[in-house]
């Protein structure tokens, strides 16, 4: 239906309405800047100089005259962040920005012309530079107040620097309410900067020098200084502070060594087995710098503008040398790792590689003078030492290496502390290949050993300790007043009855088995009065207590601390603690591809400690050979790693990462009996006694090393926690599986009698000293059982097999003589 003449007239009247209300609307958004929500505006001229911040209301500015510039808001202020630059001391330009906070409206200091033609920022920042003309000591302050340098320095105050006063006049009429230069700095011109910083603190007088003498071990020295076999060692204790060195399992070397190095725990620097591999398939090689993961002390110190060198620490090896240091790796010297072969990487730099190369001494090498301070040996022994890493397999030809290896590592010492250099660490392996090869020599010695090797090697141990400690007296006595000398071991060793029953060698996988958890420290500083006490040190501690003889920061990552009995000199400096993280992120060495012959070298070390097929394996089971392609298949050396993981959890006190570990460590390698092992341990501390027993006997079938100990262990720590008839079951069932150990028949027969059970006591101990009729504890409590029975003529006749292998024994010779007395 048509509309009629006055809708129509109203229709359009509406329409005229509409359109002149949007007219309206669209020119006052041309003319008007109206405030905007969470902004305040700033409007710039497009036609001549002015920069106008806008009242926080409607305002008159037409945008064919003005280019509107949104600014975040701070309240009721507007705020201008823009970036500049600030002179540093020395050259540099320290990248900062500036935060503006303006009040009210009016006139900004900035030209509207540079922000047309260079930006809102750069117009700023031009504006901002020619009026930050700070001071050194502003500028050192804003550098020190920013977050990049206080978390490499984060015992400094510091925050961003308060422009207020310097700039306020200049935005008058608007009121500056808040104005902050913080410095931005790059982490690479932050590590630049703390090196100068590093290099100017104050420095002892002295040098310190540090001795890492594997499982050198406390009641070994204490014997033999006594016994004058050790007099300069026994002259140093009574000048220095002494300390056991608390030592978590596991027990090995590399992990050990680089904590000391680092201050950090295995699983942060990365060193977490004697090997490493580029990834999952690859095949193992040996463990290397590349592993490592955390700056070491000789990097620290090099920082700090000292000179440094390190000789023969565990993973080294490519050398990678810092400025003014020298490294000699751990491949140089002929120890468990060493290299006979001559390969790039030894040692860093050219001129310490050149000196390595003079002075590196060989297990070929080696003639009968130079062994004969510790033993006397033919031409013709030497001679019929195997040229490879069979040699370790004999006594002559193991000394022969071990000795090579020491005479190195002290002639390179004696090089570098002739030079002057500041910080010296020197590690020996040979106090502890000395004790994995002739500790069972030792009186007493082993009685499975042969009488004859027992005569001739019987002193070697006491011997080779004497010829160390002759170079001991040697180094402290090239040191000057002012010096320390710290002497440090990874773990102790078992030198007396608390040795195991299982053979140990150079590359037996058993000789953990005679690592005592407990590390030597000794620290002998200037004006440093002797301390009998003997403390006990962490061995995380180790680094940071290094780091304050070197009156150097210690690192915000370490969790150790440095000891308040360290006999720290006066005069040494002790700067704030700093993040060496930060500082001196690693870059490893680049990877060195090694001749045919180094790695069958390699190779045929790694397969006699049981990473690869083809030898004994960990517990002296065949392995299963590393594949190397993309195939599935058992990785021991993963395994290994993931299991070393899962020790160090549990004894820090995470059992479900160490759980985790394990169980990951297993599903890399089902057969490695070691985890099966070390995951009974576990579950047994939590009360999970089914699946701890399961996981033991998974163990023995894989092949755990010394099993029948192992067994006895499980079974005393079942005594201990209430549960003999557990102890009982396991003693049984080992006695099953295993009938010619003594050692178990001995448990099962001892605990037997305590639980009243006194025929099968005397059974199982009858067993024992058959099978090991030089044992008088076997015989004597034997004589209990037989006792209990009334049997009184075969106790008496136990009694005295005891009492002729025990002479000493005051208990068997009054039941000896209350039995003659019936």
């Amino acid at each position: 239906m048509p509309r009629s003449p006055v809708e129509t007239f109203r229709v359009n009247r509406i329409f005229r309405a509409v359109v002149v209300v949007a007219a309206l609307t669209g020119l006052g958004l041309l003319l008007i800047a109206p405030p905007l929500p969470g902004h305040r505006v700033a409007a710039v001229s497009r036609t001549s100089g002015a920069v106008e911040l806008l009242p926080d209301r409607p305002a008159f500015s037409p945008v064919v005259l003005a280019v509107h510039h949104r600014l975040p808001r701070e309240g009721d202020a507007a705020v201008i962040d823009v970036p500049a630059r600030v002179p540093l001391p020395g050259g540099a330009d320290l990248p900062v920005r500036v935060r503006l906070v303006v009040g009210g409206s009016g006139r900004l200091p900035v030209d509207a012309g540079d922000v047309r033609r260079d930006g809102w920022e750069r117009a700023w920042s031009g504006w901002l530079q020619s009026r930050l003309e700070l001071t050194e000591t502003e500028a050192l302050a804003a550098l020190e107040g920013s977050a990049a340098w206080r978390e490499a320095f984060p015992s400094q105050p510091g925050g961003p620097l308060d422009l207020g006063a310097r700039l306020a006049a200049e935005l008058r009429p608007l009121r500056l309410l808040g104005a902050r230069l913080q410095a931005e700095p790059s982490a690479e011109l932050v590590r630049a900067l703390a090196r100068d910083r590093l290099q100017r603190l104050p420095r002892p007088r002295g040098r310190l020098v540090v001795l890492g003498l594997d499982a050198l071990d406390w009641a070994l020295v204490d014997e033999l200084a006594a016994r004058g076999d050790m007099p300069n060692l026994g002259r140093l204790v009574d000048r220095g502070a002494q300390a056991d060195l608390h030592v978590q399992p596991p027990l090995l070397s590399p992990l050990i060594w680089t904590s000391f190095a680092t201050g950090v725990p295995a699983e942060a620097h990365g060193v977490l087995d004697l090997v490493e591999r580029d990834g999952p398939g690859q095949a193992p090689r040996p463990i290397s710098s590349a592993s490592r993961k955390a700056a070491a002390l000789w990097e620290m110190a090099a920082a700090a503008g000292r000179s440094t060198a390190v000789i023969g620490w565990w993973a080294t090896f490519p050398a990678q040398a810092p400025p003014h240091g020298s490294v000699y790796s751990d491949r140089l010297t002929e120890q468990l790792m060493g290299l006979e072969a001559t390969v790039p990487g030894l040692a860093d730099p050219s001129e310490a590689a050149a000196v390595a190369g003079r002075l590196a001494v060989r297990g070929s090498a080696m003639t009968p003078p130079m062994l004969a301070p510790i033993l006397e040996v033919t031409a013709a022994e030497l001679a019929a030492v195997p040229p490879d890493s069979a040699a370790w397999d004999e006594p002559i030809g193991g000394l022969a290496r071990l000795v090579a290896a020491t005479l190195t590592v002290e002639r390179l010492t004696d090089h570098e502390l002739g030079r002057g250099t500041d910080l010296v660490m020197a590690y020996v392996e040979g106090t502890d290949t000395v004790g994995h090869l002739f500790a069972g020599y030792r009186s007493p010695a082993l009685p499975s050993l042969d009488p004859a090797r027992v005569a001739r090697f019987a002193r070697v141990v006491d011997r080779y300790h004497a010829w160390i400690d002759a170079w001991v007296g040697r180094v402290a006595a090239s040191l000057g007043p002012d010096d320390t000398l710290v002497i440090l071991s990874d773990h102790g060793f078992t030198w007396g009855g608390d040795r195991p029953t299982v053979p140990s060698g150079a590359h037996t996988p058993t000789a953990v088995h005679w690592h005592r958890p407990k590390g030597f420290f000794l620290a002998v500083t200037p004006g440093g009065r002797g301390d009998r006490t003997r403390r006990l040190l962490d061995v995380l501690d180790v680094a940071p207590a290094l780091l304050a003889l070197a009156g150097l920061p210690v690192g915000t990552e370490m969790p150790g601390r440095v000891p308040e009995w360290l006999p720290v000199a006066a005069d040494t400096p002790r700067p704030g603690a700093v993040s060496w993280a930060t500082l001196l992120p690693v870059t490893p060495a680049p990877r060195v591809e090694l001749p045919p012959e180094a790695r069958a070298e390699e190779l045929a070390k790694l397969r006699a400690l049981g990473y690869l097929g083809g030898g004994d394996g960990e517990n002296g089971a065949d392995v299963a050979p590393v594949t190397t392609g993309a195939s599935a298949g058992a990785d021991t050396a993963e395994a290994r790693r993931l299991n070393n993981i899962g020790i160090a959890r549990a004894s820090s006190g995470d059992p479900r990462g160490a759980e985790e570990a394990f169980r990951a460590a297993l599903a890399a390698d089902p057969s490695f009996a070691p985890c099966h092992y070390a995951l009974a341990l576990l579950l047994r501390g939590q009360g999970r006694y089914d699946e701890a027993d399961g996981a033991l006997w998974r163990a023995v079938e894989a092949g755990l090393g010394d099993p029948e100990s192992a067994l006895a262990r499980v079974a005393g720590d079942y005594r201990q926690r209430g549960e003999p008839a557990r102890a009982g079951a396991v003693l049984a069932e080992g006695c099953r599986r295993f009938p010619g150990s003594a050692l178990l028949w001995l448990h099962a027969g001892t605990l037997a009698g305590e639980r009243g059970d006194v025929a099968t006591a005397r059974a199982a101990l009858e067993r024992a000293t058959g099978l090991e009729p030089g044992d008088p504890v076997a015989w004597r409590n034997l004589a209990q059982a037989q006792l209990a029975l009334g049997d009184h003529s075969a106790a008496k006749h136990s009694l005295e097999q005891a009492a002729r292998l025990r002479p000493g024994d005051v208990a068997v010779r009054r039941q000896l003589e209350a039995l003659g007395e019936r």
